[in-house]
């Protein structure tokens, strides 16, 4: 079962370095959890996808979508409303 951590400012920073990173800001659910689940089929397994939203609801919708794929998640959060959905894919 994949749980969510948490994820601080500056691992954000970092890890959007080594990521393959999606703006879906202002999009709403389905799109975003579609995204995701193509976005990760296109990566190495241990890759990290990032999703930026302003979706609320595709913080938890999002990581529930692709659960069988990821072997954890987390959330980052900007306090403006805005979240990145940060993704690791399942290494084989």
């Amino acid at each position: 079962m994949s749980k969510e951590i948490e994820i601080s400012n500056e691992e954000i920073t970092e890890l959007e370095t080594n990521s393959s990173s999606i703006d879906m800001e202002g999009e709403v659910c389905p799109y975003p959890q579609i995204i995701a689940r193509e976005e990760l089929k296109k990566i190495e397994p241990g890759g990290i996808v990032i999703i930026k939203t302003d979706h609320v609801m595709a913080t938890k919708a999002v990581p529930q979508s692709v659960i069988e794929e990821i072997s954890k998640y987390g959330i980052w959060k900007s306090g403006a409303g805005q979240y990145k959905i940060v993704l690791w894919k399942k290494s084989k």
